[in-house]
């Protein structure tokens, strides 16, 4: 009975230490050199406010009592910010960033990663002049916040999205029933309230709205919808509905006004272009909308019916730019009957080579390999995407190392190592040698679960970025972001085979990533490697630098398709010369720099998956002389 009593007053202290409120700190705030009254920021009422004057920022300075830190700011205005950052004075006496919320409405809470201590700042950004109504600014220790204070998400994507013109005037209880069907609901207006939007934004927070409100900051106007698109500019209008889309990535779209309506359908088309404003798309990927209506219909009715969140859409508009390109059908491969229900063959094994149809494939009990080569003429582009499947218990896809290589590194043929290995398929690793001969940062290598290269921090190339790419045991791959983790992290989840740094990566966690880094527009000779689930993989190889023929693709051409392929995680191998897909042990693609048909860059490596001895055998000792 006493190890129960301690127990449970060891779990009832633990609750109480979790839920202890934060210490609301009171430091002396000042705008500029002018002190503000204290009371005015915490006595939680709107009325009384602290007025600056007309100005794209404001900042807000104060000194902490001696051994009191923040590790919280809570800010109301009766204004709309664009940007609002909790700054700190660091030990260069210089001012350093400690979180930052974009379009943080009227109210935000600021939550630093570690406690700050000293000087603070709070800096409010504007995209034009404008007066800050500062109403409350309270800042807390570590802990919970004080009940009354409103804590709005900022969630980047939300099930159901309301699109107006503006909120002024717009009875929001009108969306009451829509928050009780326990789906997230966000709410976007083109124009930013003349008066009192602290009201607004407190009307929608009492009728179950939890994600903070965007205002697209156009000013309020008395003309026709028509007249007021002209004057705001429908170019602007559409990057901003466009960018809301991106943003929230809703399942459902309910569009309340009458602009947004003028622009909808452009908008909805260039939110699945990653050509469209890049850098927009880079930070918050593509979308398609499933479902679209007005604030007429049934809405409530429609968000009973939302399933879960399906990129579908997205994944199809991604394939939407290839589908002029030819192929044959692969149902002409005549495969045997003695498949299982997984595609399997029961015994024996089964190939299929046509160089003409452009249309490849093998059978085991334990791999399955399909080939499609596909040809566009406008643009010119040829590429291959390989359907690659396996059993993880029986097979790896893994580093093949040259097998008569006499010293560490050797490098050979593609194919006569492909040949030697007896690799059923084959591909080019992210050839790190060239960056350890080179001197630069080499990434995150890891090889036969032996860390070989840690990421170095000091010296990082503007290409490749040197994402990484880990090969799990059970057939998964995990993508990672430049110094997201390091090679002996990796190791150390005892799981991780082979581990290659080359980049970027190009979708995870089932979304699609728009790169908008060095070389993004660049069409070059590519090969990329997605999963779409353990055991699953597509692998996409485009030829480039053909003269008068196929350049290559950019790195988001490949990385969209890989994603309409079905694939959550995908990485970008390494490309040029370097690039290969060798099918038992021929190489399909045309490789060379500045050649229709040369030789690839000799390689001491190879990833695939799957041996047989009916892999061809014309390169084992070398090239084959004509």
């Amino acid at each position: 009975m006493k190890k129960v009593f301690l127990l449970l007053l060891t779990t009832l202290m633990l609750s109480a230490a979790t839920c202890a409120l934060a210490d609301e700190i009171l430091p002396q705030w000042k705008a500029g050199s002018k002190k503000i009254d204290s009371a005015i920021l915490t006595d939680g009422d709107d009325s009384t406010r602290h007025a600056i004057a007309k100005a794209k920022t404001a900042e807000l300075t104060c000194d902490l009592p001696s051994g009191a830190s923040v590790k919280t700011a809570y800010i109301r205005m009766d204004s709309v910010a664009d940007k609002i950052e909790l700054q700190f004075l660091n030990s260069k006496k210089k001012w350093e960033t400690a979180v930052t919320m974009e379009n943080p409405g009227t109210e935000c809470v600021l939550t630093a990663p570690t406690a700050l201590t000293g000087r603070l700042r709070v800096l409010v950004t504007y995209n034009s002049n404008r007066s800050t109504q500062l109403t409350e600014l309270r800042v807390f220790s570590d802990g919970n916040l004080p009940s009354e204070i409103h804590r709005w998400s900022s969630a980047s994507q939300a099930d159901v999205l309301l699109m107006l013109d503006t909120l002024t005037g717009f009875d929001v209880t009108r969306i009451a029933a829509w928050t009780q069907q326990g789906r997230s609901v966000a709410v976007a207006s083109l124009t930013i309230p003349t008066e009192n939007p602290l009201a607004v934004t407190d009307a929608l927070w009492n009728v179950g709205v939890r994600v903070m409100p965007v205002f697209g900051g156009y000013s309020e106007t008395n003309k026709n919808a028509a007249n007021a698109l002209k004057g705001w500019g429908e170019k602007k209008v559409t990057a901003t509905v466009a960018s809301w889309l991106r943003h929230y990535q809703p399942m459902l779209l309910v569009d309340g006004g009458e602009v947004t309506a003028l622009v909808m359908n452009s908008a909805a088309a260039s939110a699945v272009n990653p050509d469209y404003e890049l850098e927009d798309a880079a930070v918050w990927g593509l979308w398609a909308v499933p479902s679209t209506m007005t604030m007429d219909g049934d809405v409530v009715g429609a968000i009973q019916k939302l399933g879960a969140r399906d990129a579908g859409l997205v994944r199809a508009a991604c394939l939407k730019p290839f589908e002029s390109a030819a192929h044959s059908d692969a149902s002409v491969i005549p495969y045997p009957a003695n498949r299982d229900a997984d595609g399997y063959l029961t015994e024996g094994e089964f190939l299929y080579e046509d160089v003409e149809k452009g249309l490849w494939a093998y059978l085991s009990t334990t791999v399955q390999v399909e080939i499609i080569q596909y040809d566009m003429e406008n643009p010119a582009q040829r590429y291959f995407v390989a359907d690659v499947k396996f059993k993880p218990e029986s097979e790896m896809f893994k580093q093949h190392v040259y097998v008569n290589a006499e010293f560490k590194g050797q490098q050979i043929y593609p194919q006569t190592l492909a040949q030697t290995s007896k690799m059923v398929i084959a591909v080019n690793g992210d050839y790190y040698p060239y960056r350890v001969d080179k001197g630069n940062t080499v990434g995150n290598i890891l090889r036969d679960y032996k860390v070989l290269y840690n990421i170095n921090k000091n010296k990082n190339p503007a290409f490749p970025n040197l994402d990484t790419m880990a090969l799990h045991d059970d057939g998964t791959i995990s993508v990672y972001g430049t110094k997201e983790i390091t090679a002996d992290e990796l190791a150390a989840m005892g799981d991780v085979h082979d581990a290659l740094s080359f980049g970027p990566y190009l979708a995870r966690d089932g979304r699609l990533r728009i790169y908008n880094g060095a070389n993004a527009s660049n069409q070059e000779p590519r090969c990329a490697i997605g999963m779409v689930e353990a055991g699953h993989y597509i692998i996409v190889n485009c030829e480039g630098r053909v003269p008068k023929g196929p350049k290559g693709m950019s790195i988001n051409q490949i990385g969209m398709l890989l994603y309409g392929h079905g694939c959550n995680e995908s990485f970008m191998l390494d490309g040029g010369s370097t690039s290969v897909l060798i099918f038992m042990g021929e190489k399909l693609n045309r490789t060379g720099k500045d050649t229709s048909v040369g030789s690839p860059r000799n390689q001491h490596e190879l990833f695939g998956v799957g041996t047989s001895d009916l892999v061809h055998t014309d390169w084992v000792n070398g090239k084959p002389k004509k």
